[in-house]
């Protein structure tokens, strides 16, 4: 649903072809709306730098990701967690496509803890400008 996402985005411009843009957020939305808490909240923010570089956060309210988790969970096939425990399906492609695609566009993917609530905050950083 709509209210499960809030969104604070300032128009910016990336140059790179619209399936891998859709490929990166659409697995890191699907992902903070899997991971989120009850009831999931998912905020996205973009902001775009005087550096030539847009931010992307997308922030949700889940548990979050142990620190020393956080660079293993761009890895080829990772999964968190116990395949008899684990809530969610999925292949543990997804954030390795992520950080793959971001690379190529010369970017950066990274996941930190969200300061004063509970969740994940992940990061990209992408070439680009503000929108004309």
């Amino acid at each position: 649903p709509l209210e499960t996402m809030s969104f604070d985005i300032e128009a910016a411009t990336i140059h790179a072809r619209p399936i891998v843009l859709e490929t990166i957020f659409r697995n890191l939305l699907d992902n903070a709306v899997k991971y989120a808490g009850d009831p999931p909240r998912v905020e996205i923010q973009v902001r775009a730098t005087d550096r030539g570089r847009v931010i992307t956060r997308i922030m949700d309210n889940g548990e979050g990701v142990p620190p020393e988790l956080r660079k293993r969970i761009f890895g080829l096939f990772f999964r968190a967690g116990s395949e008899l425990t684990r809530r969610q399906k999925g292949t543990g492609l997804g954030l390795y496509i992520v950080q793959t695609l971001v690379r190529q566009l010369k970017g950066r993917v990274s996941v930190q803890e969200r300061v004063g609530s509970a969740g994940s905050v992940f990061e990209v950083d992408l070439p680009g400008r503000h929108a004309e």
